[in-house]
């Protein structure tokens, strides 16, 4: 027989080009950098600068608008996190059981015809 040169099944290195990358894994940090760049110079080519851009959203939130208050609250404070009030002031009806010293009353829950009479002797 002879070694025949074997066909790629379409599965070799899954259409991968060396050197090449499709848009595989994280962007890398200068096209975050892009994006910075073109909204700052968007804030200014509309506001003039970064600073009356603020001041518009504050005056849209004097206004009246809640979508702006959130947006400087949570800029400037940052988002608002859960919080549980916790009373240690609440009260609870547990019975105490003191083994220690039982009370005077006794409660005999034998039935009748089982209990002993200390007045009679045993025989």
């Amino acid at each position: 027989m002879e070694d025949k040169p074997k066909k790629p099944d379409g599965r070799k290195n899954n259409g991968a080009v060396k050197g090449v990358s499709r848009g595989q894994g994280r962007p890398k940090k200068i096209n975050n950098k892009d994006t910075d760049k073109l909204t700052l110079a968007a804030l200014k080519k509309v506001f003039g600068s970064e600073d009356k851009m603020w001041v518009e959203v504050a005056k849209m939130a004097k206004d009246g608008s809640s979508k702006h208050w959130d947006y400087i609250m949570n800029y400037r404070y940052g988002k608002p996190k859960e919080m549980q009030q916790i009373s240690i002031d609440t009260k609870v009806n547990i019975p105490v059981i003191e083994f220690a010293r039982p009370k005077e009353e006794i409660i005999d829950i034998t039935p009748e015809d089982e209990r002993i009479d200390p007045t009679k002797n045993e025989e």
